[in-house]
């Protein structure tokens, strides 16, 4: 274990090291991992955006047979501002246990702990009954956009695993659902004019508030309506509008306004339903009193992603295998998105399960325990072990 956690942390701080920011090109990391493990033996396939600037990388160790189990994992990570950072967040500190750096636990960590497990997976890939897939995703924490492409990736390339183990940090407690995550801009055009003089002019912030109150009263509506038997808190659809901008002084009437919402979905409502609402709202109330006054106001709902939600199946053969391998704790939900949507929606039973602690994302100083790095390479091993000893 202790060649393997040296391995891992080693494999870490290496990841660490890329500044992988959402948004950004993830190119370099995937190249790094591509070549570690081309160094071992194992073929890779990327599946790389039409401008080329972020890619997914997936591998496959073992026969190329139907049942696999996808370890996955996503490159990016949050910003890291040097604010509140005790050393650089992009050159892994090693401190007491501990392990600091951005990414090091969301989710570099688990990524690091699979790619640490790849020499004993190829040692023993003759004797696995169904291979072991790496998939590691790009931008999962702007709208999950690289794991959205795995339904057709994977079809296309006629692979066909049984499930998958999204290794997002949860303390290994599994989570077998979540909710959707649908993230929205609205824009409100409006016309300008001095203060003093508002008449026949449309105050793009009045009606930005207007709209917003809609929203509001829409969220209210659904919340007032939960689902009794639903496990999730809250037990409801939720929507909220989280930023807003417009307007460039007191004295001016503002032409525009934008802000940021998101509908958060139980996996059984569309979103998409609420949306129609909202929209018909802007449409049917809002944009005739503005037309009225001046032709070129607007109202624009842009979708930004649509994450849906991962159904929580608590007897699939992956809760099944964790339960048996890990722990009997009854899975749980929770009410933010992760890629394990996407595999779901890709026909596979997907639980959401890895090392390390969700009070530690996306903080400064994010760090991971170097107990959770062992217990990740633990979990990997006992399903390596499971695999060879069923055959």
């Amino acid at each position: 274990m202790s060649e393997r956690l040296e391995r891992a942390i080693n494999l870490l701080a290496d990841l660490v090291a890329f500044p992988t920011v959402s948004g950004e090109p993830n190119g370099k990391i995937i190249g790094y991992i591509k070549s570690y493990l081309e160094s071992h033996g194992v073929s890779v396939l990327l599946d790389m955006t039409n401008d080329g600037k972020q890619m997914n990388l997936f591998a496959t160790i073992g026969e190329k047979v139907d049942g696999g189990i996808i370890l996955s994992g996503h490159t990016d990570v949050v910003p890291a501002s040097a604010e509140g950072w005790q050393s650089d967040p992009f050159i892994l500190k090693r401190d007491q246990g501990r392990l600091y750096g951005r990414g090091a636990v969301d989710m570099k960590g688990f990524i690091a702990i699979a790619l640490a497990m790849v020499p004993d997976f190829v040692a023993a890939r003759d004797r696995l009954r169904v291979p072991v897939h790496l998939a590691f995703t790009f931008d999962e924490e702007v709208g999950c956009f690289g794991s959205a492409r795995m339904p057709e990736f994977l079809e296309r390339h006629g692979i066909s695993a049984e499930m998958a183990i999204i290794g997002e940090p949860t303390d290994m407690r599994p989570f077998i659902g979540h909710k959707g995550g649908m993230e929205l801009i609205a824009e409100v055009t409006g016309t300008s004019g001095h203060a003093s003089n508002p008449a026949g002019k449309v105050n793009a912030i009045f009606f930005a508030a207007r709209l917003i109150e809609f929203i509001n009263q829409t969220a209210r509506d659904i919340a007032n309506r939960p689902d009794p038997d639903s496990p999730f808190d809250p037990p409801y659809t939720s929507i909220s509008v989280g930023l807003i901008n417009g307007g460039e002084a007191r004295n001016i009437i503002p032409a525009f306004c934008q802000f940021d919402w998101e509908i958060r979905p139980l996996p059984k409502d569309d979103p998409h339903l609420v949306l129609a609402v909202i929209r018909a709202f802007a449409r049917d109330v809002l944009l005739p009193e503005m037309r009225a006054l001046s032709d070129k106001a607007d109202i624009k709902l842009t979708i930004v992603s649509d994450v849906p939600g991962m159904e929580a199946r608590p007897h699939s053969k992956v809760a099944e295998l964790v339960a048996r391998l890990w722990t009997n704790e009854e899975p749980g939900v929770v009410s933010f998105g992760t890629d394990g949507a996407y595999f779901q929606k890709a026909g596979m039973e997907t639980i959401v399960f890895g090392p390390g602690g969700m009070a530690q994302m996306h903080q400064p100083d994010e760090y991971i325990e170097e107990g959770a790095v062992k217990q990740g390479l633990q979990f990997l091993d006992r399903v390596l072990n499971h695999l060879v000893s069923v055959k």
